[in-house]
Parts: structure tokens; sequence; C-alpha cells
């Protein structure tokens, strides 16, 4: 694990050392998560791990269970409730940042989509959500309401947690790169609806593919039924 300096509470440092494992897919979903052992990695005390890891629970990347806490696995219904969120909340922050955009950072924006490209033909996946997430995020950093990008942040962790686990899972296509080129195309013309409303597209065709996924796993395990058993 990353090394502690002391000029930091090391509450906050053992929050974020832990929380940069969860989000790379170094500590896996569900996962048990040990305070003694995340200690005597660290070399502090048990204290300030036992914070730490309130944080982590109270920020839903991890979850109480009756064995202990876990890595947030991320169920379905998780899911979709984040992307509900995302759907309702990021593209008006989107429309909000419009005008805030200027050639350097669509430039910027545009860098994220090629190497997300790049990182996609080479199946560096781990690669393909650092460059999603920059490219979200560089959208939403231009609005300037606070209390919306705070809201969208907590999400947008979880969002993460949620493509990790689903990249696990499943192998996505490039349409959704195609998407991200609509969103700024759609900023190089300053038009604050058409972006609104290609981000919210693209959020939601997001969904909708992880939806389709999950019934077809759901499919694939559900137990046979007597008569087909019986022939």
């Amino acid at each position: 694990m990353s090394l502690i300096i002391k000029s930091v509470p090391y509450h906050l440092q053992v929050y974020e050392i832990i929380k940069e494992k969860i989000l790379t897919g170094e500590l896996e979903s569900g996962e048990r998560i040990y305070e003694n052992k995340i200690s005597q990695e660290l070399g502090v005390s048990r204290s300030p791990v036992r914070e730490a890891l309130r944080m982590l629970e109270q920020d839903e990347f991890l979850a109480l269970t009756s064995s202990g806490l876990i890595v947030n696995p991320m169920d379905f219904e998780d899911m979709e409730e984040i992307y509900q969120c995302r759907m309702a909340v990021e593209p008006f922050a989107a429309k909000l940042s419009v005008s805030k955009f200027d050639q350097e950072s669509i430039e910027e924006l545009q860098e994220c989509v090629n190497k997300a490209k790049e990182y996609h033909a080479t199946k560096q996946f781990n690669k393909v959500i650092e460059a999603n997430t920059w490219f979200h995020n560089l959208i939403v950093r231009k609005c300037e309401n606070s209390r919306l990008k705070s809201f969208i942040e907590k999400i947008g962790f979880l969002a993460i947690l949620s493509r990790v686990s689903e990249f696990q899972c499943y192998q996505r296509d490039e349409d959704y790169l195609e998407e991200h080129q609509a969103v700024v195309n759609a900023l190089k013309a300053g038009d604050e609806d058409l972006v609104e409303v290609t981000l919210r597209n693209h959020i939601e065709n997001d969904l909708t593919f992880y939806k389709r996924k999950y019934m077809e796993k759901e499919a694939c395990q559900k137990p046979l039924d007597s008569n087909t058993k019986s022939n």
C-alpha cells in the first residue's frame, strides 16, 4: 500500500488509499476488508483506519454484512439507481457548462475520447474507465453550481465502482465512444440543449446496455424447470 505522510490527517490518507484501490479494482467487488490488516500494512494505529472505513461505508464504497465490511458488490438495483440519478443531474450540469468551454477545454475533452478508443482497441479496460471518467469529470467541472457538482461527485465515484464491476463481467462494444464524440461535437457547436439531450441519451444507453446484459446473465443462470429436466 501507499506510504503515509505525517503532514496530512491519517484517516483521510487511509480513506483515499482504500478508495483508490476499490476504484481501480485492486480490491474486488465483495472482497472482505480487515481493519487490522490495513493498520499493519500502512503502519498506523487502528483508530484512523476505523474512521476511514466508517467514511468509506458512509460513501457506499463499503457495505456492512453479517461477516464484516466488504467492498460494495454493486448489485443491479444499486447500479440502476445510480444511473437514474446521473440521468437526472449530469446532463443539466453539462448544459450549464457549455458557455464555460473554450477551445483548449474542448481539445482536452477530445483527447479523452481519442485515448479511450486506443485503450479499448487494446483491451486496457482499466485505462478505458480512467479516460471515460476524466471525460465526464471535465464536463461537470465547468459547471459553476457547487452543490450540483458535490452531488455529482459522490454518485460519480459510485458510477466508477459500477463500471469496474460491470467491465469485470461484460465486454462493452465501442458504440458509447461515438456518443462521447457526439457530446464533444455539441459542445463545439455551443448548443446547450443539444449537449443536455446528447449526454442524457448516452447515460440512458449505458443503462440499457447493462440491463440487457444483466437479463441475459440471469436467463443463463435460471434453473431448468421440471419439464425441461425430464426431457
